[in-house]
């Protein structure tokens, strides 16, 4: 893999290598029963979303429903290219269809001779290369039948990010040179590819990881094996001293991606570390807590749980809580008639309760929307605003009563040169100023925020009017968050 940029790098653009388009509808052909497959990572990577030309991974078939113990293809390693696209390694790590029935696919990167059963071991002690820690599972394509149609495996993380973002005020000269140890902590672990699950040992091997800073010292991260870090310690070495503090967690869960601010300043002839509250950078969020560290004296120590010293200026009374975020699931593929699914005919949320509809379609009468969720080899299911043509996906089905900071986040990109204000948000009936900002990369999503929403609406539509969308626009990942 590539390190692009450690953790959370805007997601690359991934295309089907035979397609002028990424909505045009060719399909892959058939040679000679030999399966073709694309692949995709949900969220992001060590190294960024993208794959690199020449990763390596390892890819399992067995008849539908079957034992992974009694697959048909074992451990097939396959090269991916910068596009997602896979190739077997060598003419006799292809796989083809079986002769009767259809086959589940078991995908997982990165790639390793050393496969035990079902068992992959894992050891993060040395994080020197991050990326290829970042152990990925792929176990979405079920029930596959034989078809011209590629294989699209989606892979998601199994083990825990953890990132310290270190910040510093005008008191503080510098804070390169800094380094960060993880004391007490969990390296070892197996990953078993029939279940999906990374198993920790009752009595665990345990040590030191280093985390990596950058060079200016104000990020450390790591890959690590999601676990139990009760007693686990973040040494924090600057200058010649050294403190040891709490992680500020009881366990570390799979998949989840753990960022804390870090504040140094220096106060009274004593350097002062805190770690503020966690949060998540497109995994899944984290709730932490506060510590602050004295950095001076004789060699530092652990102090007690205290404030943030530096708290948000405009709290919200409550706990943050998730209204809804929809996803638009795993996988979606084309209906009998050749076309992507309409967002008004099928449910398509990953979050129960909710509703999504065209308002356009049922004021005209028409028997189709314009808006349809359809999924690339590089991008996972989303809702695709045709250019040139109204459509607006609504969805309903929450309340947001008795909130307040409520907070709208969702990714977008174009086909073609475009602005992300070219689909309006309309809240509660209301349109809501979405900043202007081009986007950056056609078919790279880039994130937008949107704050100061009012409390009790129950709606909120992404609007495409023929007029402004000229591109050809994709919204995913809508996430709603308010203080409760």
């Amino acid at each position: 893999m590539t390190l692009k940029s450690l953790f959370f790098a805007g997601a690359a653009t991934l295309a089907l290598a035979s397609c002028s388009s990424l909505d045009d509808n060719s399909t892959w052909d058939v040679n000679g029963g030999e399966v073709k497959f694309t692949s995709y990572i949900k969220a992001h990577r060590a190294s960024g979303t993208a794959w690199a030309d020449g990763d390596a991974v390892g890819i399992y078939m067995k008849q539908a429903g079957t034992d992974l113990s009694a697959a048909t293809a074992v451990n097939k390693k396959y090269i991916t290219d910068a596009l997602g696209n896979l190739s077997a390694a060598a003419a006799d790590q292809a796989i083809s269809y079986p002769a009767a029935g259809n086959a589940d696919f078991i995908a997982y990167y990165p790639y390793t001779e050393a496969v035990n059963g079902t068992q992959i071991a894992i050891n993060v002690a040395d994080q020197s290369n991050p990326a290829a820690l970042d152990l990925l599972y792929s176990n979405n394509a079920a029930n596959v039948s034989a078809s011209g149609n590629a294989v699209n495996l989606g892979f998601t993380h199994k083990l825990s990010a953890l990132t310290f973002t270190v910040n510093s005020d005008a008191t503080v000269s510098t804070t390169t040179g800094l380094a960060v140890t993880l004391s007490g902590i969990v390296t070892e672990a197996t990953f078993d590819l029939a279940t999906g699950n990374v198993n920790v040992p009752a009595t665990p091997t345990t040590g030191n990881i280093q985390m990596n800073v950058n060079a200016a010292g104000t990020q450390a991260t790591a890959i690590v094996v999601p676990a139990s870090v009760s007693g686990v310690k973040a040494i924090f070495t600057l200058n010649g001293k050294s403190v040891e503090v709490n992680v500020p967690a009881a366990a570390l869960e799979s998949g989840k991606s753990y960022e804390y601010p870090v504040n140094i300043t220096i106060s009274g002839g004593e350097t002062f570390v805190s770690f503020g509250q966690a949060s998540i950078s497109d995994w899944t969020t984290v709730p932490g807590s506060t510590i602050d560290v004295d950095f001076g004296g004789e060699g530092g120590g652990v102090v007690d749980p205290t404030p943030d010293p530096t708290p948000d200026p405009t709290p919200g009374t409550g706990t943050e809580q998730v209204i809804f975020e929809e996803t638009f699931g795993e996988s979606v593929s084309k209906g009998s008639d050749g076309y992507w699914p309409s967002i008004t005919y099928d449910t398509w949320t990953s979050t129960s309760g909710l509703t999504i509809t065209d308002p356009i379609v049922e004021a005209n009468g028409w028997k189709y929307s314009n808006a349809s969720v359809r999924q690339t080899s590089a991008l996972d299911p989303h809702v695709w605003f045709a250019a040139n043509k109204d459509s607006e996906m609504k969805i309903s089905g929450f309340d947001t009563t008795g909130y307040t900071n409520l907070k709208l986040t969702y990714s977008i990109t174009a086909n073609n040169s475009g602005d992300q204000s070219d689909i309006k948000v309309v809240w509660g009936g209301v349109e809501v100023a979405v900043p202007a900002m081009a986007i950056a990369t056609t078919n790279t999503y880039q994130e937008v925020k949107l704050t100061g929403l009012t409390a009790g609406a129950t709606t909120l539509s992404f609007v495409s009017n023929a007029s402004d969308n000229t591109a050809g626009f994709r919204v995913d990942n809508i996430k709603l968050v308010g203080t409760k």
